[in-house]
């Protein structure tokens, strides 16, 4: 793994957890593009980045892991799945298209088992009701994500998502117009920049 392209800086451009974890690899547009989860570790490493666990669930898990290793290759290999199906859900929509049925039928079967397994606590301070998932099971890190994925994909959001031309990553566009063409400006957009200075001075150069 080459220093720059890590967990510890991978950017988070997505708007929202479920896209973010979809941007997990780094370009969507090339093949051979570097996957910075390659197993149970750097899920758990990517949740810490989010904030979405506590650091008291996470160590929780990441005992559970060192338990049940064989459980915890399943997980992060359904998860990886998920990361991949929630990639064609959301560029199907991008692109006014239906669903692959095959594909709604799979997201259906995630949604089911994690709100088996969802349930409420009231928060004080807000004064309002919060959906969790407390048991302690390696299977959490995949449901947060569905949870993440099921509101957007049911909600007004998803009329936001964009994809990035340049890389491919998803996120949401809460620019005021609905402009935003690139997953961050100061890297994807930056480059383009530099391709279209580059472009203009080879013409001039003819």
């Amino acid at each position: 793994m080459s220093a720059e392209k890590s967990i510890a800086t991978l950017r988070f451009d997505g708007g929202i957890l479920c896209l973010d974890f979809v941007n997990t690899v780094s370009n969507r547009m090339k093949p051979a593009s570097h996957d910075y989860l390659s197993g149970f570790r750097e899920l758990l490493e990517w949740y810490d980045r989010t904030g979405v666990i506590t650091a008291k669930v996470s160590h929780t898990l990441e005992r559970l892991a060192k338990g049940y290793p064989q459980k915890a290759t399943v997980v992060f290999d359904k998860s990886i799945g998920l990361r991949e199906l929630l990639l064609r859900l959301f560029t199907a929509a991008i692109h006014r298209k239906a669903p692959d049925p095959s594909d709604l039928h799979l997201f259906n079967t995630y949604v089911a088992e994690a709100y088996a397994n969802i349930e409420v606590a009231w928060k004080p301070a807000q004064r309002r009701g919060e959906l969790l998932f407390n048991a302690p099971a390696l299977e959490q890190l995949i449901w947060w994500l569905v949870k993440s994925a099921l509101e957007l994909y049911t909600g007004n959001g998803l009329q936001q998502v964009r994809q990035c031309p340049s890389c491919g990553w998803l996120f949401l566009d809460k620019s005021r117009n609905g402009s935003r063409k690139w997953c961050s400006m100061s890297s994807c957009g930056d480059i383009n920049k530099v391709q279209q200075f580059n472009q203009r001075n080879k013409k001039k150069a003819k």
